[in-house]
């Protein structure tokens, strides 16, 4: 089973229109591994960079996160910036449930609906199998079968970051030393950034990396 099928299933098995599978290569970093439409591609690059939304939340809490109606008050309040985002993109409903392990995090599944609406208790099971399901073939990824096979499971990206995310991650320590600030702050000011200039944030950070932009004090965002 590979992220692709994850995700396929995901539609069919819990009646959504789009689904993506992410996984997290370190703690606070995240892959995306498949997603079905440009749509749940959008919606996991926009979180990515916003900081922001249900796989963010599920990622981080290890919990589910359903939400039946992303244009709600309360949602625009929890996730003013996403939401808007989401809302703009069609998308009425979405929900995100862990892949995980123990305490062990190793991605999101975070899927999507046209149409408000909250899940059947039946669709949130099928959900929770599916991800316990994909993350037994994560954790074989890449591992031999007994009689010495490579195990055919697809291609579950832990190794390391997808293609963007490395230079998104050197990008964040080149911003820390120009700032003279960690880690966590470098990165916020890096999606502030791409945020304000309506870019992805793979290619601001590339503009880092290739030394075409730096960044001042006065980059760094409020709060």
């Amino acid at each position: 089973m590979s992220p692709a099928h994850v995700c396929q299933a995901a539609v069919a098995a819990v009646e959504v229109d789009g689904a993506a599978v992410s996984v997290a290569t370190r703690p606070d970093r995240r892959q995306r591994a498949h997603a079905t439409d440009a749509v749940a591609a959008l919606l996991e690059e926009q979180q990515f960079t916003l900081g922001e939304g249900p796989g963010i939340e599920a990622g981080a809490s290890g919990g589910q996160v359903l939400v039946a109606d992303v244009s709600s008050p309360a949602v625009a309040s929890r996730w003013p910036v996403f939401a808007p985002v989401a809302t703009a993109a069609g998308v009425r409903a979405m929900f995100a449930f862990p892949l995980q392990v123990g305490a062990i995090r190793l991605g999101t599944l975070t899927m999507y609906r046209v149409r408000p609406g909250p899940l059947t208790a039946e669709q949130v099971a099928d959900a929770v199998t599916l991800c316990r399901t994909a993350v037994a073939v994560m954790l074989t990824a890449g591992r031999t079968s007994p009689d010495g096979a490579a195990s055919d499971q697809g291609v579950w990206p832990l190794g390391g970051p997808g293609e963007g995310r490395i230079e998104v991650y050197q990008a964040t320590g080149m911003v820390a030393v120009q700032l003279g600030v960690g880690l966590q702050d470098a990165f916020a000011a890096l999606r502030a950034r791409a945020f304000t200039d309506g870019v992805p944030l793979a290619g601001l950070a590339r503009q880092v990396v290739d030394r075409r932009l730096r960044f001042h004090p006065d980059d760094l965002p409020e709060g």
